[in-house]
């Protein structure tokens, strides 16, 4: 099993953003079912998506705030990681 870096994910616009604004997202199924969502941007973001950036994932949904937010690079791949290693 591969150890995620930062240089695997594929961000793009965010969607819900007008094309003048800035915000990202990536998302990322894995083979084990679990999935996470990687956000960031000037608004409504819980992270500005350059440094900062707010997750939502299969572990995270099943908690009272559904997100984690604020969390530098290292913490979303640290989370990631750990997705990515979950038994079925």
């Amino acid at each position: 099993m591969k150890t995620i870096k930062w240089k695997d994910l594929n961000f793009k616009h965010h969607r819900a953003i007008p094309k003048n604004e800035f915000g990202v997202q990536c998302y990322i199924k894995f083979k084990n079912g679990e999935w996470c969502s990687i956000i960031g941007g000037e608004k409504s973001f819980y992270g500005d998506g350059i440094v900062t950036f707010e997750i939502c994932s299969s572990s995270t949904e099943k908690t009272k705030r559904m997100v984690k937010g604020w969390l530098t690079k290292k913490q979303v791949l640290r989370h990631l990681n750990y997705l990515n290693k979950k038994q079925k």
